[in-house]
């Protein structure tokens, strides 16, 4: 059975993952509640779904068939309950995590982690970027925000520390938290599917970062990030009151793209 925790994110640093690493743009539209089961459509790309959600003895279980993309579209126009979202892929050690920046029905941005059993769930130890464990809160779950709207997050504190966690996991060099062992298999990129490059060695404990940062880390184009949100995303400098950590993260990622000679 696979499950999943949820966490909040600074949304500095979820678009400074973005920036990185791009993502896919998906809709979901949700039906309402039947009895003791629920279902939603999706569309991903050129792929389409239909999910059926329902209880079982050990707790809820999946049904997922592919459909045609003409047919969820059509199944879209009459769901109740309708979201947008770019999901953008990390490798933290050996675990997938998924950066989610919800568009509509609002701007939101969370992480989600999903575990094979309830044990991994429970072990899992998150990194200092990541914000508080809404995993039990409704109102942060795709049913509630596509039917409710999404809810007013609060602000996720960002130090020094964080930052500096995320761009070690941006660059390959994850270190687990004391005492937390994974128990996914580890993968390289090719079998991940990522695309990443091949990690440097770790630097050595209680070394410092070294002052010179790596050419290319942060340098890639976003397309896909921006351009699929389309003005959504390219209008949250207009429509949002972005705070300092916002500028504090563009200014850290111009310092870091190589100058053109």
């Amino acid at each position: 059975m696979v499950t999943s925790r949820r966490y909040l994110i600074a949304s500095s640093l979820a678009r400074l993952i973005r920036k990185e690493r791009g993502g896919n743009r998906v809709t979901e539209g949700h039906f309402p509640n039947q009895a003791d089961r629920s279902s939603f459509v999706v569309v991903e790309g050129d792929k389409g779904s239909l999910v059926l959600l329902h209880s079982g003895p050990n707790g809820p279980l999946e049904e997922r068939t592919e459909v045609p993309r003409a047919h969820a579209e059509a199944l879209l126009d009459v769901t109740p309950g309708k979201l947008d979202y770019l999901l953008t892929h990390l490798t933290v050690g050996t675990r997938d995590i998924q950066i989610v920046r919800f568009v509509t029905p609002g701007p939101l941005d969370l992480i989600s982690v999903p575990f094979e059993s309830e044990e991994e769930a429970r072990d899992f130890r998150p990194l200092s970027w990541f914000g508080s464990d809404v995993t039990t809160e409704v109102a942060y779950q795709n049913r509630s925000i596509a039917l409710e709207g999404a809810p007013q997050a609060p602000d996720v504190p960002m130090s020094n520390a964080a930052l500096n966690s995320l761009l070690d996991t941006l660059e390959n060099r994850y270190s687990a938290p004391r005492g937390y062992t994974p128990h996914a298999p580890a993968r390289t990129g090719a079998e991940a599917g990522t695309g990443q490059r091949n990690a440097p060695p770790a630097p050595a404990q209680g070394a410092e970062r070294t002052a010179q940062p790596q050419r290319g880390v942060l340098s890639r184009p976003a397309a896909t990030a921006d351009a699929d949100l389309g003005d959504d995303e390219a209008g949250d400098d207009n429509d949002l009151n972005l705070n300092i950590e916002d500028n504090v993260i563009r200014e850290l990622a111009r310092s870091l793209r190589p100058q053109r000679r």
